[in-house]
């Protein structure tokens, strides 16, 4: 359960039914990025690199005064590769990837309420990525699987609870399912699925105490 499945930003996320059929050179340099990124610890589906990739490379092409980013394809060399996977897993170090989430110290503290309500929001969440018509059946696929070792997760940390006092859990799950729930959020066009997904995402933010011993 140690493994990050990357969610980029939601633009990046949707499908784009005009770039079905990628040009090689993305596809290439979109699997060497996921490799890296694996390399660190985390997951990211080729078609959101590909999408990542894109917007990368289109804004080196608009600097350099390129027709487009396929010609900026020289400038996204190895060195540049392993810049961007650090980037991204960087930008999700609050959420530790690659680590042990279960054997993490447990110094978030949320109440039995709130941490319920997580549960369910991960339920719903789960339930929507099934259908929802915004994303690839890559995507779909890895969305799918981080949203359900999370609620895995979540019902193992529940289980060890005792006492009336609130969860222990570690920052780390408390960070993916905040990411994870508005994702969701802003990816679904139920207006009452979205405020309840990101009032649940703000919930999960957790008071930090000492880590258990």
């Amino acid at each position: 359960m140690g493994r990050t499945t990357f969610a980029p930003k939601e633009r990046l996320a949707v499908s784009d039914s005009s770039a079905s059929q990628p040009p090689r050179w993305i596809d290439v340099a979109s699997i060497a990025l996921v490799d890296r990124v694996t390399q660190r610890g985390m997951t990211i589906p080729v078609d959101a690199a590909a999408a990542f990739l894109a917007e990368q490379t289109n804004a080196v092409a608009g600097q350099l005064g390129l027709s487009s980013g396929r010609h900026a394809m020289p400038y996204l060399d190895d060195d540049v590769l392993d810049d961007l996977a650090d980037d991204i897993v960087a930008s999700y170090a609050a959420e530790e990837p690659g680590a042990d989430l279960f054997a993490l110290p447990r110094s978030g503290r949320i109440s039995v309420a709130t941490f319920g309500r997580l549960v369910s929001g991960l339920a719903e969440t789960l339930l929507f990525f099934e259908t929802c018509p915004r994303i690839t059946e890559a995507d779909r696929s890895a969305r799918r699987r981080e949203t359900t070792q999370l609620l895995s997760l979540a019902g193992l940390i529940q289980s060890e609870h005792t006492g009336t006092g609130p969860i222990a859990a570690p920052p780390a799950v408390l960070a993916r399912i905040a990411r994870t729930l508005k994702t969701a959020a802003d990816l679904t066009d139920n207006i009452d699925l979205a405020a309840a997904l990101r009032r649940d995402s703000i919930r999960a933010h957790p008071t930090v105490a000492r880590p258990y011993a």
